[in-house]
């Protein structure tokens, strides 16, 4: 079955080309950073699978959320190019297996630090998923601009949110209230699935957005509510990136926290140590270009 669902995005000549590089690995498989060992292309197809027990077991009423804690993480790898650490885009191919059983419009949530450039590649023409992704302006992979909005029969269903550095859980909140919760309104998905990156978290190394867990806890519970007003609160996260272990493991335990309808018992990493920029000219800016 995971076979069939990566075909679904994924060309078969890439495919192949991933499971041959095995056995000239370790190498890189693009010019950056997307490192291979001999395991990796097993591994990827264990995050893909991962990815589709926690849906199935959605689809197949045994839940209605869920957290598929997979790596290698997937949002970077379009229909034939690896990049971003990311081989197979496991949130692109949940959403396309769902859609196979009957839910036609998905929506995706990003807010990993960085643009999700591979999964907005995959449906940018699409106008049955709607994509979401906010993320540090500048950074890898440079791009993610509020002018990329989607291709027609697409336009609009693309909704990108490039952030200042230093932006945090108060310019998290307003998004949310802002950009995602009335583009999710109008969108009426049947599904939903978040690209969850933890790298925004105030102590990550690679970048410097300033989310706390707090700050997660209080999306992912917004997140959650929307499931609940739009598909019978059906909703999967799935794990991409976030390189401070110990901020990682509150980060998704602030999740979870969330999915069970939970405070949080402690954010011992505490808040955001700079002070946030403004960021009420840019989602004003983007209600105007998506007409929200």
């Amino acid at each position: 079955e995971r076979h069939a669902a990566i075909q679904r995005v994924h060309e078969d000549s890439y495919t192949g080309m991933i499971r041959d590089a095995m056995a000239r690995a370790p190498l890189f498989l693009d010019y950056g950073d997307t490192y291979a060992t001999p395991q990796s292309y097993e591994s990827a197809m264990a995050a893909v699978g991962g990815t589709l027990a926690v849906t199935q077991a959605i689809q197949q009423g045994d839940s209605i959320q869920g957290f598929a804690l997979v790596r290698p993480p997937g949002h970077h790898a379009n229909q034939n190019q690896a990049g971003g650490f990311c081989l197979f885009n496991n949130i692109a191919v949940a959403a396309r297996t769902m859609q196979n059983h009957g839910y036609a419009k998905v929506a995706i949530v990003d807010f990993d630090v960085h643009h999700g450039n591979g999964t907005e590649d995959i449906f940018y023409e699409d106008p049955s998923v709607l994509f979401i992704s906010t993320h540090q302006w500048g950074i890898y992979p440079g791009s993610g601009h509020k002018h990329e909005i989607g291709r027609d029969p697409a336009e609009g269903t693309t909704l990108n949110v490039p952030l200042p550095a230093y932006s945090g859980d108060r310019a998290f909140a307003s998004i949310y209230e802002r950009i995602i919760q009335p583009a999710l309104d109008r969108f009426k998905p049947d599904f939903m699935l978040v690209s969850a990156g933890f790298d925004a978290h105030w102590s990550d190394p690679l970048a410097n957005l300033q989310l706390s867990t707090t700050g997660y806890h209080a999306l992912a519970q917004k997140l959650a509510l929307s499931a609940e007003q739009h598909c019978g609160g059906k909703i999967a996260f799935v794990l991409e990136g976030g390189y401070d272990p110990e901020a990682l493991a509150d980060n998704v335990g602030a999740v979870l926290y969330a999915l069970a309808g939970q405070d949080l018992p402690d954010d011992r990493l505490g808040p955001a140590p700079i002070d946030e920029p403004n960021v009420d000219g840019l989602l004003e800016e983007l209600r105007s270009i998506h007409s929200l």
